[in-house]
């Protein structure tokens, strides 16, 4: 696995809560440490392209972003990969779900040159010289992606109703867990992660629908080596989703998502980040993209134990335009600080950012589209440096 949004971008993980506590965290003023700055990806066809997730490979200047494109020949969106090799990226053919129908891949991770992985509409296996198809777990619609080693990756998503974790060990795919409810819900985690002792975290949403609202709760399930737990975490507000999570070297987790206000008979969402320390989880405040906007975290990759990323988009009352997202806490204290930081130069077109990756020596991957005036979508990629 690798240090990027999740699963190989860190180590995602996430453990029991006794009570919610919500942590004021100091905010820093505009910049963090790091500059980030767009640079040329690729694009097929002119109608519409996106990357969804990206993923540096361990020990190697290589990377990897996944994501669609739209064939306007079978008016259908087909698969999309694109590789850095150290200089510039570019698009390495992928396979599809089928020959004419709908395909995208929505995660990536890697553990080597010859050993990424990918998932969406179908799970895929780049072997060091093309892409492979691969089995998929039966019945389980895969969400979210861990590559443990050559031999061993989980992923998490949903059965039916219920969200659910696989894991491929020696070639088989494995059920290890379905969420049980107790009236109708509807569960389904986005993310997985497993750390080095073999503990595993699957986080995601919760859905009840006997209750007044239909309230949504965050989601987390931990894998101990023994059995499964259903964590308690914080819910800032009635529809809370975790997109995302990474675990740090020295043990504390962090996973992140939106939680959206309907009290008001609209929608009004903000950022959601969570932390655990001590077996307790906390709710941390993260700032606003600017003043008035509203925002929602994505993918979340951790460079230390003291310095955490995570990055999604924001609308901007003063642009007019959605914006990337781009947070940044780092150790100073119980609480941390966190900081929000914005491409240089800007972008002056809507844009978010939907993965980000990062390495211990500082280095950053985001990635995400556009939706330029003229219409349609473009890749977006962001180099982030000093992170």
């Amino acid at each position: 696995m690798t240090s990027r949004s999740g699963s190989a971008r860190t180590r995602l993980r996430l453990t029991v809560i006794l009570f919610t506590l919500a942590v004021v965290l100091s905010v820093a003023p505009a910049q963090a440490a790091a500059t980030w700055t767009r640079v040329a990806s690729p694009n097929r066809g002119t109608v519409a392209s996106a990357l969804q997730d990206v993923v540096m490979v361990p020990g190697t200047s290589t990377a990897w972003a996944v994501g669609y494109y739209y064939d306007s020949n079978l008016a259908a969106y087909r698969t999309m990969t694109q590789r850095f090799n150290g200089t510039s990226w570019s698009i390495v053919p992928s396979l599809n779900a089928s020959s004419t129908g709908y395909s995208q891949l929505n995660r990536v991770d890697a553990t080597s040159t010859s050993n990424v992985w990918a998932i969406g509409s179908l799970v895929e296996r780049y072997n060091g010289t093309n892409w492979v198809a691969m089995s998929s777990p039966a019945g389980v619609a895969p969400r979210g992606l861990d590559v443990v080693s050559p031999t061993e990756v989980w992923v998490a998503g949903y059965s039916g109703s219920a969200a659910t974790v696989a894991q491929w060990k020696n070639g088989t795919w494995t059920t290890r867990y379905t969420q049980a409810s107790t009236g109708r819900h509807l569960t389904v985690f986005e993310a997985i992660a497993v750390d080095a002792a073999g503990q595993v975290w699957a986080v995601g949403w919760d859905r009840d629908y006997d209750a007044p609202g239909r309230p949504v709760s965050s989601l987390v399930v931990h894998y101990n080596g023994t059995s499964w737990t259903r964590e308690a975490t914080p819910n800032p507000a009635n529809r809370n989703t975790l997109n995302d999570v990474v675990v740090l070297a020295n043990g504390e987790v962090f996973a992140v998502g939106v939680a959206q206000d309907t009290s008001g008979g609209g929608i009004t969402p903000r950022s959601l980040m969570l932390r655990r320390q001590g077996g307790t989880w906390s709710s941390l405040t993260v700032p606003k993209g600017e003043a008035g906007s509203q925002d929602q975290l994505l993918s979340v990759a951790a460079v230390s134990s003291t310095s955490v990323w995570s990055v999604g988009y924001y609308s901007s009352p003063s642009s007019g335009l959605y914006e990337p997202l781009l947070v940044h806490w780092t150790a100073n204290g119980d609480a941390g600080t966190l900081a929000v930081s914005h491409p240089s130069p800007a972008l002056t077109v809507s844009a978010l950012a939907s993965g980000v990756s990062a390495t211990s020596a500082g280095n950053l991957w985001a990635a995400g589209y556009t939706s330029p005036p003229s219409g349609g979508n473009a890749t977006l990629i962001l180099k982030g440096t000093g992170g």
